[in-house]
């Protein structure tokens, strides 16, 4: 019997093109639909099977990223889709990459081939919970999907660290307030969507049917009803950062028999985040998760856990989180990465910032309303394609049904998951050696409440000793309320 887990390039010098009032463009019905590609980790080894590259490339260090156009005429670039950070940049270092080779295989843009570049003074350093990026502020042609944004604000990496891709930043704003128009404020400035409001389905490692959708959801992408879940104030958040929170109220275990063991309500605020590819849990949630394998190591090195990788074989058995009525089960071959004939829990853990990451999202249909604060979240599948507007007001997501087929019903209740109980490693990693991740950026880091104003267009860049109009930035730390959060231990399962 096997037990399980639970619980939880410098810029070149140009001319300025005359600033233009910016134009209002419409696209049909205001859907904006882009392709996600998920890229897995330039060290990990796919099996032979054909029929099992899409698991295995979801188990092996993924980031998700979208392919963008970027200048007159546009130049192509791939950029991960972080809902975990505001802003919008490009160029990342390489030499300073976390994989040089990695990041060399993917294009950069080059401003002196571009018409309808304009820099500014204006920079700043911005920090994520992986690397950091120095950018130079400019305006450009921005096109993604069907829409083309005219005069959208981005960055230009100056200098960056282990950072291997621009990143598309869809948060909002950290410190509640802009520091300028965003990617989604002025794709609603132009007329290409009705509100700020967004659709997420990522899948699976290089399928199609993963995509972004500016302005609409798919009803052929999920199960059941739209969970409209509201977004926690600002001032409720574990460190005042304004982020896509909610409140997780339990978490559980669906076995392969279908028996279903579930936690004591709790209240654990928690924020989703395509940048980053593990899920962060208290720490209590993290060992219980851990406790319940019996394979488990833990490596203090790298804070993984280690565990048997036949686990991954147990059809229909997942990990399950609650957010009221709403369940969202994570099958468990999905939630354990696989990495150079290693797999990993995973889940790390984070007593700061909690966030469900890339190995809780490919399982959910999640669609984020800035304008109404509010996440709707539905359990992910696959069964067509229906598009449907995201219009604009208080009721601006419809309440459309999902298409897919339910999932079969639990046959039975076990007893409820202890949550007291303290747990602590039992077993330590025993490897020779250890298999790197390439990781996704993670949350950029709250800004300080200083700043300026919005950059304005020169007709030359300034060099490294210009204007930085953001250097009084410093990281914002331990800003805003603390969340005490429940504390949450689970009992090892057995099968």
């Amino acid at each position: 019997m096997l037990p399980l887990v639970l619980a939880a390039s410098l810029l070149a010098p140009v001319v300025a093109a005359a600033a233009a009032p910016r134009r209002v463009i419409t696209r049909g019905d205001g859907i904006i639909r882009s392709p996600i590609r998920a890229i897995p980790d330039p060290a990990s080894k796919l099996r032979v099977r054909q029929n099992e590259v899409e698991v295995e490339n979801q188990r092996a260090g993924t980031r998700y990223a979208v392919e963008v156009q970027v200048g007159t005429p546009p130049q192509t670039l791939t950029l991960i889709l972080d809902t975990g950070s505001p802003d919008t940049w490009i160029n990342p270092s390489c030499d300073t990459a976390n994989v040089p080779s990695d990041c060399r295989s993917f294009g950069q843009f080059d401003s002196a081939e571009s018409s309808s570049f304009e820099a500014t003074k204006d920079r700043d350093v911005l920090v994520y919970g992986i690397g950091n990026a120095t950018v130079q502020y400019v305006y450009e042609t921005l096109t993604i999907g069907s829409a083309t944004i005219e005069k959208q604000q981005i960055g230009i990496a100056l200098e960056s660290h282990m950072i291997p891709l621009g990143i598309l930043g869809m948060s909002p704003p950290l410190r509640g307030v802009n520091d300028y128009p965003y990617v989604l404020d002025t794709m609603v400035d132009q007329g290409l969507i009705q509100s700020r409001a967004f659709s997420v389905d990522l899948r699976g490692v290089d399928n199609p049917n993963g995509a972004l959708i500016f302005g609409g959801i798919d009803t052929g992408k999920y199960i059941g009803d739209l969970a409209k879940l509201p977004m926690l104030d600002r001032e409720d958040t574990p460190l005042g950062a304004d982020r896509y929170y909610v409140t997780m109220t339990g978490v559980g275990l669906t076995l392969p028999d279908g028996t279903v063991t579930q936690s004591e309500e709790i209240a654990v605020p928690v924020f989703l985040d395509t940048g980053s590819t593990f899920t962060r849990l208290p720490t209590p949630i993290y060992q219980a998760f851990a406790a319940s394998f019996a394979s488990a190591q833990y490596d203090p090195e790298s804070g993984y856990y280690f565990v048997d990788c036949e686990v991954t074989e147990l059809e229909g058995a997942s990990i399950d989180f609650y957010f009221g009525s709403k369940t969202i089960r994570v099958a468990l071959n999905d939630f354990i990465w696989q990495v150079q004939g290693y797999c990993i829990l995973g889940v790390l853990p984070d007593d700061e910032e909690p966030i469900l990451g890339d190995t809780f999202l490919r399982a959910a249909y999640v669609v984020f309303d800035q304008d109404n604060r509010n996440i709707h979240i539905a359990q992910a599948a696959n069964c067509g394609t229906n598009l449907v507007a995201i219009g604009s007001g208080e009721d601006a997501v419809p309440s459309s049904t999902g298409d897919c087929t339910e999932l079969p019903t639990p046959t039975a209740a076990a007893d409820s998951l202890d949550v007291t109980a303290t747990r602590a490693p039992t077993n330590t990693f025993t490897g020779t050696a250890r298999p790197t991740i390439n990781q996704g950026p993670g949350p950029a880091a709250s800004k300080g409440t200083g700043g300026g104003t919005a950059p304005q267009p020169t007709t030359t860049t300034t060099g490294r000793s210009g204007s930085q109009n953001a250097a009084g930035r410093g990281v914002e730390l331990g800003f805003g309320a603390i969340v005490t959060f429940g504390v949450v231990n689970l009992l090892t399962l057995f099968l």
